[in-house]
């Protein structure tokens, strides 16, 4: 099915609406760490502009040093703000014990995918020069899987900055990279994927960025990955993506933890349930796997 622009907009205001009401119940109800230490809204470029603002978490009575967490939430790359992953990043703070960056940034179609990238690195930039942090393990779900290897490649690639027009002044090292049930490519005729470039003559118009944005696997083969963790569940609709994923790293030749959770009676493994449900069994499993995976 090819979308026209008011097919893609219907599609689009809808999964918000949707989403919305989840995500606000589910927020609502949830028990946050008491042992984890909070930074919030930190502006990391244009003050007074939500989109760019991040939080640091960090175990209470550690220090930030070099190394940190860089998670970046989903939400189909039209809707999302990082308070949606307050809770997880929080946890993964704690049993990590490395501080975690909780991001925000402009979504599809304000910006293209080279705008929302672009907000990425501004972030990395501002971390790495003003709080000392050089060292990333990536970490995104869904709609942030995606975002957190594209970030692994472009951050490892010069010529994949070149392509999408992105500079970044900072010298910085990616660890690790972890996706949680992640989505790995965008058909441009479908939604989320029609919005992933503006055409040009439009503002911010780039219809000469690559293609591989609409397939990871493409932008891998450039670049590489360090080692990687894919979480999924039986539930997730994105399972057998992520498990074609995985079966492509290996055979690039890229270490690759995976775990896909088994839903039982009570517990269904649907998609982005480490995010949602942080406290169930099968989410702290997944938690630990991603920690073993970034520190060892």
């Amino acid at each position: 099915m090819f979308l026209d622009k008011y097919a893609a907009n219907k599609q689009r205001k809808e999964f918000i609406k949707n989403c919305t009401k989840n995500d606000t119940m589910r927020m609502a109800s949830e028990v946050l760490p008491t042992n984890c230490d909070t930074e919030c809204d930190i502006c990391y470029e244009t003050p007074d502009i939500p989109e760019h603002r991040l939080d640091i978490y960090k175990l209470t009575g550690t220090e930030v040093g070099d190394t940190a967490f860089f998670l970046i939430h989903g939400g189909a790359f039209v809707y999302g703000f990082k308070e949606l992953d307050k809770n997880f990043g929080m946890n993964l703070a704690v049993f990590s014990e490395l501080p975690v960056v909780n991001v925000n940034y402009h979504l599809l179609p304000a910006k293209s995918m080279s705008g929302v990238l672009n907000d990425l690195c501004t972030a990395v930039d501002f971390i790495s020069k003003n709080r000392g942090i050089r060292k990333l393990h990536l970490i995104g779900d869904s709609a942030g899987g995606y975002l957190a290897v594209m970030m692994g490649c472009l951050l490892r690639s010069k010529s994949i900055r070149h392509d999408l027009g992105i500079f970044i002044n900072s010298d910085v090292e990616v660890l690790s990279v972890n996706s949680i049930c992640g989505v790995y490519d965008g058909d441009p005729s479908k939604f989320p994927g029609y919005f992933f470039k503006k055409p040009a003559g439009t503002e911010g118009g780039d219809i000469d960025i690559p293609d591989y944005i609409y397939d990871l696997r493409d932008a891998i083969r450039r670049a590489g990955l360090p080692r990687t963790c894919l979480v999924t569940g039986d539930r997730d609709f994105l399972h057998d993506s992520n498990v074609r994923m995985r079966d492509f790293l290996k055979e690039q030749g890229i270490p690759v933890q995976f775990y896909d959770a088994i839903s039982s009676e009570t517990r269904r493994a649907e998609h982005v349930y480490a995010i949602s449900d942080p406290a169930w069994q099968e989410s702290h499993a997944a938690l630990m796997l991603i920690i073993k995976n970034a520190v060892g």
